[in-house]
């Protein structure tokens, strides 16, 4: 895989509970892996629900195979700063593929809620 497709900073992350102290939880997210991707977007699809208008986004995204560094499942989440509107944006991974069985690259297909 060629670096220079690999234009776009990333992190996953994995989501931590807990305890607030009162008997109740606290759900964050933390980085447990930061590389670089490429990110297609794939489909867009939207709905009405309770007159709250729904998009939800599908991207590819592939990075370099982390071997033994992190095992990528769909328990975790991409997190990735958008130079063009200076926001974050959350995919949340739908599936993981390995494309040659080489563990060279994993390719993420994962969903962005608008």
């Amino acid at each position: 895989m060629r670096s220079g497709t690999l234009k776009h900073s990333i992190s996953v992350q994995e989501k931590t509970t807990t305890s607030d102290g009162m008997g109740g939880y606290t759900e964050t997210y933390a980085d447990i892996y930061n590389c670089r991707a490429s990110i297609w977007s794939l489909s867009a699809n939207e709905r009405l629900d309770n007159l709250k208008l729904e998009v939800a986004v599908d991207h590819r995204i592939r990075i370099r195979h982390p071997r033994e560094i992190v095992e990528i499942t769909e328990k975790h989440r991409i997190k990735w700063h958008d130079p063009m509107t200076g926001t974050d944006k959350y995919f949340y991974i739908i599936s993981v593929i390995n494309p040659d069985k080489g563990n060279k690259m994993l390719e993420l297909i994962a969903r962005e809620e608008v």
